[in-house]
């Protein structure tokens, strides 16, 4: 079958097959009787089948085997409809499958209460949470892998539409016993004789590496993960103290021991985390997921993740 065989003209050849006259079939599909023959006359070419017999009355049966065709050919038409429903439902309707993913090390900090509220009233949507870095973020969006995409704003790429969500400053995490711990701010050149623990994932690396040239100190970086629950135990157990940017709601770390946010002055550069998807993606779910992180945002309760020198300063 040629592929340019129309779903419009499997449609003609099936009206005319099973009303068994040209007649009946174009009152029915509301064209001229030409119009139905011609398309029956194109499927028939296509297969390379005869699949009617015509009769002078302008009658019209099929054959044994257009009868087999007609089956498939209904199938394929059913499936169709089937299809193009299903799409208008998932633009009118909260349904399907979001798959979110995401580079931001805190966002387990914010994402669970807006995945509690979207499922809670909406049975049939399931979400799909991806951790990955900046880059396999924005190629997963741009493949179709990803419905919507969080991550740092770093070289992004050309069709991923995007606005920033926050602007998260730098804060020194340290243990609870640290000397730091009792300071209401610490400038960054005092971390040169510090042990450091820091995030080793892409783009915070080079942040890292760009803030330390520029406070021009060279601090000894005693230990490096690539998770940042890792390095939130790792620092409340005495190994360094590290820079990060987001803060999560507890400061019990895995390791059961204490951290503690302390605001560095004068601050550095702040990160973007940035809320990634394709413009024309008309999908409500879609739509309700981004709205729901944009309200999160704009209120002022989202200061909760953010350290801060205390105002006045």
């Amino acid at each position: 079958m040629t592929m340019d065989t129309s779903l419009k003209a499997l449609r003609y050849f099936i009206a005319a097959a099973e009303s068994g006259s040209l007649t009946e079939a174009s009152k029915k599909m509301n064209v001229v009787p030409s119009a139905i023959l011609a398309a029956v006359n194109q499927v028939e070419e296509a297969f390379g089948l005869q699949l009617t017999i015509r009769h002078r009355s302008k009658g019209i049966a099929p054959t044994s085997t257009g009868k087999i065709i007609m089956a498939r050919v209904q199938h394929l038409l059913d499936e169709y409809e089937a299809l193009m429903s299903k799409g208008a439902e998932m633009r009118t309707q909260l349904i399907g499958t979001l798959r979110v993913g995401y580079y931001a090390p805190v966002a387990p900090a914010f994402l669970p209460a807006i995945a509690r509220d979207l499922l809670a009233d909406n049975p049939r949507v399931d979400i799909k949470f991806i951790e990955c870095d900046t880059r396999s973020a924005q190629a997963g969006l741009l493949s179709g892998d990803y419905d919507v995409i969080l991550c740092v704003a770093e070289s992004m790429a050309s069709g991923v539409a995007y606005e920033t969500l926050v602007e998260v400053p730098a804060y020194l995490l340290v243990a609870e016993q640290h000397p730091f711990a009792s300071r209401a701010s610490v400038p960054l050149s005092e971390l040169c004789k510090e042990p450091m623990v820091l995030l080793d994932l892409p783009v915070i690396s080079d942040y890292y590496s760009r803030v330390f040239e520029a406070a021009d100190i060279a601090p000894h970086v005693a230990c490096t993960a690539t998770t940042l629950e890792m390095v939130r135990s790792l620092v409340s157990m005495g190994v360094g103290c590290s820079l990060l940017h987001m803060r999560p709601k507890t400061r019990v770390t895995y390791a059961g021991e204490n951290v503690l946010e302390i605001p560095l002055e004068p601050t550095v550069d702040p990160l973007k985390i940035v809320l990634g998807y394709l413009p024309d993606n008309p999908r409500r779910v879609v739509k309700h997921f981004t709205d729901s992180l944009r309200e999160l945002f704009s209120k002022e309760d989202a200061s909760r993740f953010l350290v801060t020198p205390p105002t006045g300063r």
